[in-house]
C-alpha cells in the first residue's frame, strides 16, 4: 500500500505495528472524529461508526469488485453522497482503475476540512467537494449523474430525511438515462438487517423496476437495477 503523501514516513510504518493517530476532534454533527493510520491507510472513525478506510472500505469495496462497469460510460460522472475522507472515489480510481468524475457532497464542514487536508490531495481524479445537506443538494443541483453511491450516516443511523421514498425519487430524478444507484444500509446486527429489508421491500424496491440487494456480510448495498452487478444474473 503507498503512503499517504499527507502522512509522516515514520507514522506509516509504525501503523502496521499499532494504529496511528493523526488528529482527534469533533463538529456539529459528529460529537466525535479521529483520523488514525491503520495498516498504511487512513481512517475516519465517529463515536459508533467507521466513516472511512481507503481501499479497506469493504462494503463499497465489495459491491465495486462485483459491478458491471461497461453499463457505464467510459468516463462516468458520480455523485458521492456522504464524502468522509473519500475511499469511494479512491476505491474505484485506485482499485478498480476506472477514470471518473466526481462531485462529492458531505454536510460536515470539519470532515470535509480532515478529507482536504489528509486524503483528497492524493486523488487523481477531480472531486469536487460540496458542503449540503444530501437532500438539500438533491434539490437544488439540476446535473444528472451515471453513478450515485449513498453513503450518509450521522455516526451509525441514516439521518431520518434520507430514509423514505421522496429522497428516492430525487436519486432518481437525478440520474442518467441508464445510471445506477448504490444506496449502503447497516446489516451488521438482526435489528438492522430487518431494518434494511424492511426498507429495501416497502420502499426501495417498490421505486425501481429491477432492484437487487447485495449483501456484503456486514452490510447491504441496495442498487437500483441487478444488470449492474456481475453476480445477478
Amino acid at each position: 500500500m503507498p503512503r499517504p503523501p499527507t502522512v509522516p514516513r515514520l507514522r506509516y510504518y509504525l501503523s502496521y505495528l499499532w494504529e496511528q493517530s493523526l488528529v482527534r476532534t469533533s463538529s456539529e454533527y459528529n460529537a466525535y472524529l479521529e483520523v488514525c493510520v491503520v495498516y498504511g491507510r487512513l481512517q475516519l472513525v465517529a463515536e459508533d461508526a467507521i466513516y472511512s478506510f481507503g481501499d479497506y472500505y469493504l462494503n463499497f469495496r465489495k459491491v465495486f469488485e462485483v459491478f458491471n462497469y461497461q453499463e457505464l460510460p467510459e468516463r462516468a460522472a458520480v455523485l458521492v453522497l456522504g464524502l468522509g475522507l473519500g475511499s469511494i472515489p479512491e476505491l474505484l480510481e485506485r482499485h478498480i482503475g476506472v477514470d471518473y468524475t466526481y462531485v462529492a457532497v458531505e454536510i460536515d464542514p470539519v470532515i470535509i476540512e480532515l478529507a482536504s487536508r489528509y486524503s483528497l490531495p492524493a486523488l487523481d481524479s477531480p472531486v469536487e467537494v460540496v458542503q449540503a445537506d444530501a437532500m438539500a443538494f438533491l434539490q437544488l443541483d439540476e446535473r444528472r449523474f451515471d453513478l450515485i453511491c449513498v453513503d450518509v450516516f450521522q455516526d451509525a443511523t441514516i439521518p431520518e430525511h434520507l430514509d423514505d421514498e421522496s429522497f428516492l425519487a430525487l436519486c432518481r430524478e437525478s440520474l442518467l438515462p441508464g445510471g445506477a444507484l448504490i444506496y449502503n444500509r447497516l446489516a451488521s446486527s438482526i435489528p438492522d438487517r430487518n431494518a434494511a429489508k424492511t426498507y429495501f421491500t416497502e420502499t426501495f424496491a417498490p421505486a425501481f423496476p429491477a432492484p437487487y440487494l447485495y449483501d456484503t456480510g456486514g452490510n447491504y448495498l441496495l442498487v437500483n437495477d441487478g444488470k449492474f452487478l456481475t453476480l445477478a444474473g
